[in-house]
C-alpha cells in the first residue's frame, strides 16, 4: 500500500450529457481519465449540459447537478440559463449560471485538492479551464482531438458551430493553446496543427485515445456475439451494408453516403446504406434520399452503444469515413472493410490496397468507385478488414496511451526542483 499523497483531477469536457453517456454505454470516454488509478478522483464538468434538454423543458434552468459514474468518477452538469423567469433574457440568464457553475467548481477544485485542470478542446471548454487554472494557479492541459484548420479548409466554416467567424474561433484556440502547460494531440496529423499555433514541442504530447475505445472493440471479431439478429431487425440482413457511424451534422458529411448509394444504384450495384448516429441533419438526409430514388435504400438506426456496434460492425460490407474519430478506430478494431476521405488522421489507418481505400476528401464518386471495387471482390474486404484491424490495434494500444499520459502528468506533478535528479 502506498503513501502517495492522493491525486484529483477536473476535466472539461462538453462532448457528452451524463444521460447520453449512460444510453450508449460510453462511459469509458470518461473513466478512462483516471488512467486506471492514477487520479484517485476525476471530476468531469459538462458547462452546458442544459442546452441538450427541450426548449420547454424546466431542466434548462437552475443549478449545477452533481452524479457519480462509479466511486472514482463525478460528474458535473451546468445549465444554459439560472432561472427560468429570465429565458426572456438569454444572454444574461447564461452568464448567471457559468458564474454560479464557476463559483461551485472553484469550492470542488479548494476541497478536493485538485491537481490538474484538464480541458478536451480549447474553445469553450479551454476557457472555462483556463479562468479555473489561473485563479487558482494550476497546471492547464488541453486536448486537440482533430485537425481544425485542415477541417475549416473544407468546410468552410468554424469547426465549432457555436461559432460564427473564423477568425473568432482561432483567435480563442490560439489564445489558450498558447497557455496551456501541455498540449495533448491523437495523432501526428494533429501534432503538426498544434506547434504550427507556435507551441513549443517541449509543452506537446501525442497521446492516442486506445484507453477511451470500449473494451469490446478489442475482442476478435469471429468471437464477438453475432450482430445478425441487429440486421434482421433493420431489415438488412443478407444485404450487401455500407455504414456510416457519425454525428448527422455537416462536417461529418453524411450526405456523401447518400450520393454513393445513388451512383452505385445507377450502376447496377444495390446496397442498403445504414446510419448509425443522430443529429440535425437528419431530415434533410431523409429529403435527399428522397431526391435521388434511394429511399428505400437508407436506413437510420439512431444511436447504438458499443455492445451493438462491436456485434455488427464485422458483418458490414463496407464502412464509409467521411470524416470519423474514435469510430474510424472502432470499425478497423471491427475488421470491416473501409473507403475514407483523406483528411485528418485517415491516411494514418487507412491506406489504399493494403487497409482500405483511401479517396480525396469530399470526391463522393471516387468513394463509389472504392465502395464497389470492395463488394465486387470479397476476398479483398476480407484482407483489407483484417489488415486494418492488425494496424489498428498497435496504433491504439490502451496500455501505451496510458504510459504516455502517465509520463505527462508526472511532468506536471512533479516538483521543479526534484526533476532533474535521478
Amino acid at each position: 500500500m502506498t503513501n502517495r499523497q492522493k491525486r484529483h483531477m477536473l476535466v472539461c469536457d462538453s462532448a457528452y450529457t451524463y444521460d447520453f453517456l449512460i444510453e450508449r454505454s460510453l462511459t469509458e470516454l470518461v473513466t478512462c481519465k483516471d488512467v486506471h488509478g492514477y487520479f484517485d478522483h476525476v471530476w468531469t464538468v459538462h458547462a452546458v449540459a442544459s442546452l441538450f434538454c427541450l426548449p420547454s423543458s424546466g431542466l434548462r434552468y437552475g443549478r449545477p447537478v452533481v452524479r457519480k459514474l462509479n466511486e472514482r468518477h463525478t460528474h458535473i452538469e451546468g445549465k444554459i440559463g439560472r432561472f427560468d423567469k429570465l429565458a426572456w433574457f438569454p444572454l444574461l440568464n447564461f452568464v448567471l449560471a457559468q458564474v454560479e457553475l464557476i463559483w461551485f467548481v472553484m469550492k470542488v477544485i479548494k476541497q478536493n485538492r485538485i491537481a490538474i485542470i484538464r480541458t478536451e478542446d480549447p474553445w469553450f471548454n479551454g476557457v472555462f479551464g483556463l479562468i479555473l487554472s489561473s485563479m487558482k494557479r494550476l497546471p492547464l492541459v488541453t486536448g486537440v482531438w482533430g485537425n481544425p484548420d485542415a477541417i475549416r479548409e473544407h468546410t468552410k466554416e468554424p469547426v465549432n458551430s457555436r461559432f460564427k467567424w473564423f477568425f473568432v474561433e482561432k483567435l480563442i484556440e490560439r489564445f489558450v493553446l498558447k497557455r496551456a502547460s501541455t498540449v495533448l494531440a491523437q495523432n501526428p496529423d494533429n501534432m503538426d496543427f498544434v506547434l504550427r499555433q507556435g507551441i513549443d514541442k517541449d509543452k506537446t504530447a501525442i497521446i492516442r485515445i486506445g484507453n477511451a475505445i470500449d473494451s469490446v472493440h478489442f475482442v476478435e471479431p469471429d468471437k464477438r456475439e453475432s450482430g445478425i439478429a441487429d440486421l434482421e431487425a433493420l431489415g438488412v440482413a443478407g444485404e450487401k451494408v455500407l455504414m456510416c457511424m457519425a454525428r448527422l451534422e455537416k462536417l461529418k458529411r453524411p450526405d456523401h453516403l447518400i450520393q454513393a448509394v445513388a451512383l452505385l444504384k445507377g450502376r447496377g450495384c444495390n446496397v442498403k446504406g445504414l446510419f448509425v448516429g443522430d443529429g440535425s441533419m437528419r431530415e434533410s438526409l431523409v429529403a435527399l434520399s428522397k431526391e435521388l430514388g434511394v429511399t428505400d435504400q437508407i436506413v437510420f438506426c439512431g444511436n447504438q452503444d458499443q455492445v451493438w456496434l462491436s456485434r455488427v460492425i464485422p458483418l458490414i460490407s463496407v464502412v464509409v469515413a467521411p470524416l470519423k474519430g474514435r469510430a474510424l478506430a472502432e470499425a478497423a478494431l471491427g475488421g470491416a472493410p473501409i473507403v475514407a476521405y483523406e483528411i485528418d488522421w485517415h491516411s494514418e489507418a487507412v491506406e489504399t490496397g493494403v487497409t482500405g481505400e483511401l479517396v480525396p476528401y469530399a470526391n463522393y464518386s471516387l468513394m463509389a468507385n472504392a465502395i464497389e471495387k470492395i463488394i465486387k471482390d470479397e476476398g479483398y474486404g476480407q484482407m483489407i478488414g483484417a489488415n486494418v484491424r492488425k494496424r489498428m490495434l498497435k496504433i491504439m494500444d490502451p496500455h501505451e496511451s496510458d504510459k504516455a499520459l502517465i509520463d505527462v502528468y508526472d511532468k506536471l506533478l512533479t516538483p521543479k526542483g526534484t526533476q532533474l535528479c535521478g
